[in-house]
């Protein structure tokens, strides 16, 4: 059985690049996954920001307002189980079918938990 490959190149993602198995989990390598943490938790800090600023203008109660919390708590929700799927050794790989996510869409959207077709499915 031959070792996938990741393109050399950075370009435009096309829909091969988001559900190919060209990269599973298991084998991003120590660096890969450091950066990965590191962007996942500099996102977490960011929404954990966003969500102070938001509760600390709370008297606002429009609609806007409270769409902007329920996306920030969201993605924070999305953030948090990413941390906890790399602490668990299950991050990379589609929860929904256990397909690995190619580095290219975890670079993209560190929180992901689903592949491209998965994510589709579940949409229609």
């Amino acid at each position: 059985m031959s070792t996938p490959t990741v393109p050399a190149t950075r370009g435009t993602l096309t829909p091969d690049h988001l559900t190919s198995d060209r990269l599973p989990a298991w084998q991003l390598t120590p660096a890969q996954r450091n950066d990965l943490r590191a962007r996942l938790v500099q996102q977490r800090r960011f929404r954990l920001d966003q969500l102070a600023g938001l509760e600390a203008g709370a008297e606002r109660n429009d609609e806007i307002a409270q769409s902007l919390t329920a996306a920030a708590r969201a993605a924070l929700h999305d953030v948090t189980e990413a941390l906890q799927r790399m602490d668990e050794g299950s991050y990379g790989s589609c929860a929904a079918c256990g397909r690995a996510l190619p580095l290219e869409r975890l670079e993209l959207l560190p929180q992901v938990s689903r592949c491209a077709a998965c994510l589709q499915s579940a949409q229609t």
